[in-house]
């Protein structure tokens, strides 16, 4: 019997094409986040050391910006590059002179007549840097007036038309009675003032304020803005620096950076020679001495008031301290004034005893080594004029001595090897005191002293700022001394009123008084007051505070 060959069936099995199609599936899926989340990983690394290499730039940047403000006040040469490493980055920066890389600044300033008290229309308030502030009705018959730095000023102009005393960007423009303004500044002077003084010291005129604006903002109405800075008479810097880490870069731009000089100081002085400050004065800007200093009475301080001593004489009980009294700040020196930088700047230099009279915008000169007598010679030729010693002659006239006097319409500096001696009133063309929009500076830099002579007038203006250095002979204890020939002899001399700054070595005496009733005996009653102006526009060339920067504009690029 034969047997049927039976072939074989396979049946494929689709539960298992189906699992496997299912792990292919889910492996490429897999496969597609773990790329994508690698892909988003790394990207986000590579912001991530954008970043952190982008804000290590910035602050290598800035760094190399305090290197280059550092090569400025270590007086480098300008303009002039310093480079270095910091870190994981280096820095490139570059100072060139001038106050703006990128633009001009403007200007903002000028004189306002302020409405009366029973006026609807007194809108008048002037907010100070403290924060203090001056209004309408605090401007009364007793009111002494105010000089000093305001941030607001908030006015309506007096009168039935306009007032065409006020410049924006150097342009005459009308202030409308009808409208308010605001001008907001952190570098603002002010000066309010009455112009009719009576004979009891009552103020019976019209009220004024004058400003001058930097870098400004004005608002009409609440409306609309501008910005500007008055004229600059010291040297201006602008920096770029340029921070790179690992390829990332960061451009900062610093300007109008400015070394402070020494016009800044309102009273200064290393040796106080226990000289009073007394009862009824009262005194405007930055005060410092290194000795102790002393008080009898009620004197009133409106700036900083401060003594690198750890004491003082008399009492405090009664003075007014409007900026406080610190007392242990560090020693200055004026060691570090260069006569010889002086001399290099001078436009014009002479030999000898010089007799210096302003006249306007001239300057009558006399000077027997010159061989001239009332010479006219023109402020605007002239910014810095340096009186050096001569080495022949007759010995009355060798030393470098400069008898000076007069109107000054300019801009002056005189610089003199020996002595300053003052025979008559010095003023301004323009009064700085009620226009500080004035453009009239007379600096006096001696190396040795600055006297007041027997022959110069009672109740005697001066308006400069002045140095007795002391530094031709820096290891005597008198010379660099500001002070009245014969103070303690005589009678009472009146007021001697100053409006700029003394700088001096040693304090020097103007008068004697009666130290239980603060009578002036000899010499004169001290009315010292700062010219704001010199805080931002010194004296042409003026004597740089090496340690000491200002900064204007801040830019990143």
């Amino acid at each position: 019997m034969s047997m049927k060959q039976v072939t074989p069936v396979y049946r494929r099995d689709s539960r298992r094409g189906i699992a496997l199609v299912t792990v292919m599936c889910f492996t490429f899926i897999l496969s597609c986040v773990l790329s994508v989340m690698v892909l988003v990983s790394g990207t986000h690394s590579k912001i991530t050391r954008h970043e952190l290499n982008n804000e290590k730039a910035f602050y290598i940047a800035e760094a190399g910006v305090e290197r280059a403000a550092q090569y400025i006040a270590n007086g480098g040469t300008v303009p002039g590059t310093v480079s270095g490493n910091i870190g994981e980055g280096s820095y490139v920066a570059t100072i060139i002179s001038g106050a703006s890389i990128t633009d001009a600044w403007h200007s903002a300033g000028g004189q306002i007549n302020i409405n009366p008290n029973n006026s609807s229309d007194n809108e008048f308030t002037v907010t100070l840097s403290d924060g203090s502030v001056i209004n309408r009705d605090m401007l009364v018959q007793d009111y002494p007036g105010f000089i000093g730095q305001a941030t607001l000023v908030h006015v309506k102009p007096k009168g039935n038309g306009n007032q065409n005393s006020f410049t924006i960007d150097g342009v005459t423009v009308d202030l409308e009675n009808k409208n308010t303004y605001d001008i907001i500044s952190d570098y603002m002077s002010v000066s309010i003032y009455n112009d009719n003084i009576n004979t009891n010291g009552k103020a019976v005129g019209k009220w004024w304020i004058s400003l001058a604006a930097a870098e400004s903002t004005i608002a009409t109405n609440g409306m609309g803005s501008g910005s500007g800075n008055i004229a600059q008479a010291r040297a201006q810097y602008s920096m770029l620096s340029v921070g790179n880490v690992r390829g990332e870069s960061v451009v900062i731009l610093r300007e109008t950076v400015k070394q402070k000089t020494w016009a800044k100081y309102a009273l200064w002085m290393e040796s106080n020679n226990g000289i009073y400050f007394k009862a009824g004065e009262k005194f405007y800007g930055s005060i410092y001495s290194t000795e102790q200093l002393s008080f009898s009475g009620d004197p009133e301080f409106f700036g900083d008031c401060t003594s690198a001593a750890n004491s003082y004489s008399g009492s405090t009980n009664a003075c007014i301290f409007h900026n406080g009294f610190q007392m242990g700040v560090s020693n200055q020196s004026m060691q570090q004034i260069s006569f010889s930088n002086l001399q290099n700047k001078a436009t014009l230099q002479v030999e000898g005893r010089t007799y210096v009279t302003f006249s306007g915008t001239n300057m009558l000169i006399t000077n027997s080594r010159m061989g001239w007598n009332n010479q006219v010679v023109g402020c605007s030729s002239s910014t810095v004029i340096y009186v050096k010693k001569s080495n022949t002659g007759t010995s009355s006239t060798k030393p470098a001595d400069v008898y000076v006097g007069g109107t000054l319409d300019g801009r002056i500096t005189l610089v003199a090897e020996n002595d300053f001696y003052i025979t008559n009133h010095l003023y301004y063309a323009a009064d700085s005191k009620t226009n500080l929009l004035s453009d009239d500076a007379l600096g006096m830099i001696a190396k040795s002293d600055i006297y007041i002579t027997t022959t110069a007038p009672d109740n005697l203006q001066i308006y400069a700022h002045m140095m007795a250095t002391g530094l031709v002979d820096t290891n005597s204890s008198t010379e660099g001394t500001f002070k009245v020939v014969d103070y303690d002899h005589g009678s009472a001399r009146g007021e001697l009123m100053v409006h700029g700054g003394i700088v001096q070595h040693n304090r020097g005496a103007v008068g004697t008084f009666n130290s239980g009733t603060g009578v002036t005996l000899t010499g004169y009653n001290k009315n010292y007051t700062y010219d704001t102006r010199f805080e931002i526009d010194p004296p042409p060339e003026y004597p740089p505070l090496n340690d000491q920067l200002t900064f204007g504009v801040w830019r990143q690029r």
